[in-house]
Parts: structure tokens; C-alpha cells; sequence
């Protein structure tokens, strides 16, 4: 049996979001660390307590591993004819940082409705002149 604490909760969620594109779902996980379903669904709950998930309301399936979100979002990521989506394009950033490569990021600006794109290659932002100096 595996110790099922929050980072190495979290570290499974993230690894299968980034490798299959989607969460695990709690039997899973269960499955994965050898433990029983009720221990799993107490440390998503703990997870989710301390803001590094948010899991379905009345449910403990994950909705969100952040930087990732488990629903179509306006923030997508996309390497090669894969995609993720993340919750704003701050977690854009860090879920291409995560997935590394060359990563392209399709989003808007603040409350603007212009699409842009900002791509991400080895952990680089090469689109910067989106920066707002105040």
C-alpha cells in the first residue's frame, strides 16, 4: 500500500491529466496507491480542503487539478493534436510549463473578446508584447 498524502495525490491526478488528457476517476486512484476507495475519496476531500483540486459538488470526482481544468474552459492548450484546457491563462502558463515542448496557448485578454495565441516552447513564452505596463 502506497501512502496516499497530497502531493503524491496530486502527482497522480496531474501525471494522468497530462499523459491521457483527462482525471482519474476515484477508483483509479484507489487502484493505483493499493488502497481502499473510502481512504482515496478522504484524501480527495483533504485535497480539495487545501485548494490543490476542486472536486464535483456532492461528488468526489475531480473538476479541476489545477493549473488543469477537467471542463472546457476559454484557455486551451495544445501540443501537437493534443489538448488540455486550463482555468485562466495564468494556469495556461504553468500547464505549458507541465507539458513541455511546444505548447500554444489559445485564450483572450482580461474581459476582451479578441482571441490571441501565445506559444511556449521549452518552457519559453515567445509571445511577450501582451505584457500591460501600468
Amino acid at each position: 500500500m502506497n501512502t496516499v498524502d497530497n502531493a503524491s495525490l496530486h502527482h497522480a491526478i496531474l501525471t494522468s491529466i497530462v499523459e491521457r488528457g483527462y482525471a482519474p476517476e476515484p477508483d483509479e486512484l484507489a487502484e493505483r496507491f493499493e488502497a481502499p476507495l473510502e481512504e482515496v475519496e478522504r484524501a480527495l476531500r483533504a485535497l480539495h480542503d487545501d485548494h490543490g483540486v476542486v472536486l464535483h459538488p456532492f461528488s468526489t470526482k475531480i473538476w479541476v487539478a489545477h493549473p488543469f481544468s477537467c471542463a472546457p474552459t476559454g484557455h486551451v492548450l495544445r501540443r501537437g493534436d493534443r489538448v488540455w484546457w486550463s482555468n485562466c491563462a495564468w494556469c495556461s502558463l504553468g500547464g505549458a510549463a507541465l507539458l513541455g515542448g511546444e505548447v500554444t496557448i489559445h485564450t483572450t485578454l482580461g474581459g476582451e473578446e479578441r482571441p490571441i495565441e501565445l506559444r511556449v516552447v521549452g518552457g519559453e513564452l515567445l509571445d511577450t508584447g501582451y505584457v500591460v505596463h501600468f
